[in-house]
């Protein structure tokens, strides 16, 4: 898109104009620093987690994730060791577990460019997969509201937030005959549009946290039915790799008979499944 300059010298100035290139770069590198801030710890590598990778690059793909599942089982946690449980469940076969982790990886990390672009590889594999959906409006706010997690939201928020009171300050006990007042106001002004456009961004993030907790489907394909029972009148099916929004949960009263769970699809369809047919995010 090409900017039109008017003759006439314009009310508020460009962003460019405002802050000059160099401006700019560093605007874009604080913001970075800050979305970055909570990613900046790393656990040590344990010893199962290279006889994992040892596993996976000589093609025993089961027994790699046994071995990245046993990490799980000790309190690890991480976006890499999701990562690369994702990619054993996928070399193995298994389309719905490989984009499950992948989701949880991305939750911790979401902007990292391999979990995304795993991400979106698998899923367009799935037979759940709807191109036409994932070139909407409400995947690509959904795509922007998880590029920063909800502390990287918060950050955000009172970083700008902050600025922008601080230039506000400035410019009440600046006299008026200073150059760069003119230059202050409409930074003050622009980390304010920051600050609120970044506050929609995080009460978005909130709600989803808040609101029903997502899963994906892991079973090959699923008989979604109206009622909790196995002879209930199909209402709709779920594929692998599909997610669903977890309505309410109804364990079994049978030891070892998995119990159901109550689901919603993205068009507010809801239905059960069998509770071993879905995993939550």
């Amino acid at each position: 898109m090409k900017l039109q300059i008017p003759d006439a010298e314009p009310q508020t100035l460009t962003v460019l104009r405002i802050f000059g290139p160099w401006g700019l770069k560093f605007i874009w590198g604080l913001v970075l620093g800050i979305c970055s801030f909570a990613s900046l710890a790393r656990a040590d590598v344990p010893p199962a987690f290279r006889e994992a990778a040892v596993l996976y690059d000589q093609g025993q793909f089961d027994q790699a994730v046994a071995r990245y599942e046993s990490l799980f089982a000790a309190g690890m946690r991480s976006a890499n060791l999701y990562f690369n449980l994702g990619n054993a469940h996928f070399k193995a076969g298994r389309l719905g577990r490989a984009i499950l982790n992948y989701e949880r990886a991305r939750r911790l990390d979401p902007r990292d460019r391999d979990i995304n672009g795993n991400l979106g590889f698998v899923a367009k594999q799935a037979k759940s997969y709807d191109a036409a959906a994932a070139g909407s409006w409400s995947v690509w706010l959904a795509d922007l509201r998880e590029s920063l997690t909800t502390d990287e939201w918060t950050w955000l928020v009172v970083i700008c937030y902050w600025l922008a009171l601080l230039g506000a300050i400035a410019l009440v006990w600046l006299p008026p005959a200073v150059e760069w007042k003119r230059r202050l106001r409409s930074a003050s002004s622009a980390f304010g549009v920051v600050a609120l456009l970044a506050s929609v961004g995080l009460g978005a993030a909130i709600a989803v946290e808040e609101g029903l907790p997502a899963g994906i489907t892991v079973a090959k394909e699923v008989v979604v039915r109206f009622a909790p029972v196995n002879d209930a009148m199909r209402h709709f099916t779920a594929y692998e790799g599909q997610k669903l929004w977890i309505v309410s949960e109804r364990p079994s009263r049978m030891q070892g008979v998995p119990g159901w769970v109550e689901v919603e699809r993205a068009d507010g369809m809801k239905g059960w499944v069998p509770g071993d047919a879905i995993e939550k995010i």
